[in-house]
């Protein structure tokens, strides 16, 4: 289990460190496959069932994911647009279906929900590489080594079960994880982006921490909605895109609400 994660871990830090070094618009199509897998993976554990009864829907879906995360990357849409369409493309098809066990209004709410999730959050993290490729690495440097060391924490002295929602989770790996987070984030930000004092840094830090493992917490939750214990086997010893992708969706979130009150 201990090699196939550290495999996972380095594949994908491969990728995204490669394409972050060959630049803005190779990055942007990184994010871009990672949303769409991630799309994928909400959709089929809730419509694996009835996935051919669908199809148009999950194109449609597709066509939306790829002009709310590219937009003002390869072009600039109206953001009313990027809301609009999906709705449109997604709650039109009910009339036609006109059957509840296919194709329902809490189907289309939920994808439309996955949609500007999703499409959203892998957008963000595409402009915060646009606005600076330094604060963009923040967000996978501190997403990935609070999750390393809470996920080693717990192994090494975890007792307390945390939560319910993810029953491997210790209190005692939590706090680890949080603190390490905090200090290679606060490094990590002090040595190449600054600007602002070390106490702000590291509450900074401290606040992103926290959100990452509250991302994990809450995409924990949606799987065992739906008793998964991954969302794929796409990433060995991790799981799916958004197994990887659940703390760093939350930290770029909360780093741009943070930036934008500095």
């Amino acid at each position: 289990m201990m090699k196939s994660r550290t495999l996972g871990a380095v594949l994908l830090l491969i990728v995204l460190i490669g394409s972050l070094l060959i630049g803005y618009e190779m990055f942007a199509i990184v994010m871009l496959i990672s949303s769409l897998l991630g799309y994928r993976e909400l959709m089929n554990i809730r419509f694996k069932d009835k996935n051919k009864d669908i199809e148009v829907v999950r194109f449609f879906g597709y066509v939306s994911i790829i002009l709310v995360v590219w937009n003002n990357v390869f072009y600039s849409l109206d953001d009313k647009l990027t809301l609009i369409i999906p709705m449109l493309c997604l709650s039109i098809p009910i009339i036609f279906y006109n059957d509840n066990k296919k194709y329902n209004i809490n189907d289309a709410l939920y994808i439309m929900g996955v949609i500007l999730f999703i499409g959203f959050s892998f957008n963000n993290i595409i402009y915060m590489d646009k606005l600076d490729i330094h604060k963009c690495i923040l967000i996978f440097l501190l997403s990935f080594a609070t999750d390393t060391y809470a996920y080693i924490g717990g192994r090494l002295i975890g007792k307390k079960k945390l939560t319910n929602i993810s029953p491997k989770k210790t209190v005692e790996g939590s706090l680890i994880g949080v603190f390490m987070g905090v200090i290679i984030g606060s490094l990590y930000y002090y040595t190449f982006i600054g600007g602002i004092s070390i106490k702000h840094i590291i509450l900074m830090c401290l606040v992103l921490s926290v959100l990452s493992e509250i991302g994990d917490l809450v995409f924990s939750s949606i799987k065992r909605y739906f008793n998964k214990k991954d969302y794929s086997n796409l990433i060995p010893g991790h799981g799916g895109i958004l197994d990887r992708f659940d703390s760093v969706i939350f930290v770029s979130l909360g780093l741009t609400v943070i930036l934008s009150l500095l």
